[in-house]
């Protein structure tokens, strides 16, 4: 592997003193788009290979960008972040307004993405700022086209649609001024489109441009933008309730997530995916991708935790000569205050005690009264439109016999139900008098009782056995469930209906 990567350095020092930005970039979008899907460490090898093979500084910050958008995708924001100031040093010494608009772009979806949203419009401005000084009308272009597609996601995550379709379209304009990589970059921005107008329920316009966007990136092979895109046209058709459809573009999205290592795209993926399994009622597939979820979102969060605690970190060492310049005086002040506090104290005390034993009684003939209104208020925050959809929906459910999967939970149902856990829950308890948990309890044990009262087989089961069939996790769990459910044991149930039929028996 050595002697391998010492030739590719070699031809590498060869070939860049007489390479141009054109042969550059188009390594450079090969290693991005087709070997980091490929093979992840050989994409990153490639980058480093080139910094160090690299002579000029365009060169150099380019392959420190190639890194830092490698390891953003890993989800390694710290270090991604350290490659982009390190080219954002390199930039403002040779005064490259190109590449520092582009770092400055790279570095607001960075912050974008851990939601530190003021530095993130702040570098927007930034590279905006850099990209009005570059000489070349078609490379100001395309980094134009580039600042607004960011400044577009930044009012996706905003939930500002409306505003982010009209910077896609401004951006659409100078995309079409460039001739190298057009597609792609015409692709990313048809795939912006498509998010929005799905997340604005415009489902039909949100396909047509994600089909677009695949048409666009036909000659390229799989990559990150597929992914995303395979995820946006499956999650359409889950909406739609095409299950054929939507099995197939799941199919071409897992394909991809579980070869790439861009960590927010796995994650997006998986997420759709389960809808899609909740569809078809595979509970089972479901949590195997729940947990899948579940995993990467750690891994991400722990990451982006390490990156902005480092930051704040940095921030009071750079306050600590503050902090210690003003000590004294704080120290002072609060010697001041707390002489106060202690008179302030025996003085009032008598008279909060007094108000403190009122308030309490006062808390407790309220939260009487919240209590019998509290079901009648909380219903009274859904529409009745959208209360009776979950009704039929939870009518559908209690049909299905998917409450004897062990998996079933209140976030699954709420999938199923087309809503959020908060509303299904105010639902289960108005409707139902029932919390989540006593609500699956009693439809298992209401199935359960009709088996054994209607085929005869089912007195011949172990305790165990029948609590395994119910969903239930243990025995205990069951036997408390059912004893609540039907005031007797199950062995007792079982006994009185083999009193009825005196040729069963039951084993326990």
């Amino acid at each position: 592997m050595k002697s391998i990567l010492f030739i590719l350095l070699f031809l590498l020092s060869l070939a860049l003193p007489a390479q141009n930005k054109s042969d550059f970039n188009k390594v450079y979008t090969k290693t991005y788009i087709k070997t980091s899907h490929e093979d992840f460490k050989k994409a990153m090898n490639i980058a480093d290979s080139l910094y160090s093979a690299s002579e000029e500084p365009y060169f150099k910050a380019k392959s420190l960008m190639l890194s830092a958008t490698l390891l953003q995708e890993a989800g390694d924001v710290k270090k991604a972040v350290d490659y982009a100031i390190k080219a954002e040093e390199i930039c403002e010494k040779s005064k490259d307004h190109v590449q520092t608009a582009e770092i400055y772009g790279f570095l607001a979806t960075q912050f974008r993405k851990l939601k530190l949203y003021n530095q993130s419009i702040s570098y927007i401005r930034k590279a905006g700022e850099q990209a009005e000084q570059i000489e070349n009308t078609t490379v100001k272009s395309t980094i134009l086209g580039l600042i607004i597609q960011e400044h577009a996601s930044y009012e996706i995550d905003q939930k500002n649609y409306k505003k982010a379709i009209l910077l896609i379209e401004k951006s659409q304009v100078y995309f079409r001024e460039n001739k190298t990589n057009k597609e792609l970059f015409l692709a990313s921005n048809e795939r912006l489109l498509a998010d929005s107008f799905y997340d604005l329920g415009e489902y039909d316009q949100s396909l047509s441009h994600y089909t677009i966007a695949l048409e666009l990136l036909g000659k390229f092979p799989d990559n990150f933008l597929k992914g995303f895109i395979y995820n946006g046209i499956s999650a359409i058709y889950i909406k739609k309730r095409n299950v054929k459809y939507a099995k197939t573009y799941v199919d071409l999205a897992q394909k991809i997530a579980d070869k790439t290592q861009y960590l927010d795209l796995k994650k997006e993926i998986y997420k759709t995916s389960q809808e899609y399994y909740v569809l078809e009622k595979n509970i089972e597939k479901f949590s195997q991708l729940k947990r899948k979820e579940d995993a990467i979102s750690e891994v991400i969060s722990e990451k982006k935790n390490t990156f902005i605690n480092n930051e704040q970190t940095k921030l009071l060492d750079k306050n600590n000569a503050l902090y210690q310049n003003n000590l004294l005086l704080i120290l002072a002040s609060c010697g001041s205050l707390t002489i106060l506090g202690i008179m302030f104290f025996f003085y009032y005390r008598k008279d909060s005690l007094l108000k403190a034993k009122l308030s309490l009684l006062e808390d407790a003939l309220k939260s009487r009264t919240k209590a019998n209104h509290k079901t009648t208020e909380n219903i009274k925050m859904i529409k009745p439109e959208v209360e009776e959809k979950i009704l039929k929906k939870l009518e559908a459910f209690e049909n299905s016999n998917m409450f004897v999967q062990k998996n079933i939970s209140l976030s699954v149902l709420s999938i199923y139900c087309n809503t959020n856990t908060k509303y299904l829950s105010i639902v289960i308890n108005s409707h139902k008098q029932k919390d989540f948990n006593n609500y699956i309890n009693e439809l298992r044990i209401k199935y359960l009782v009709y088996k054994i009262k209607t085929e005869p087989q089912y007195l011949k089961y172990k305790i165990v056995s029948l609590a395994e069939l119910a969903g239930f996790s243990t025995q205990s769990k069951f036997i408390e469930a059912f004893k609540k459910e039907m005031s007797v044991t199950p062995s007792l149930f079982i006994k009185s209906i083999e009193d009825q039929a005196p040729n069963s028996s039951n084993e326990e």
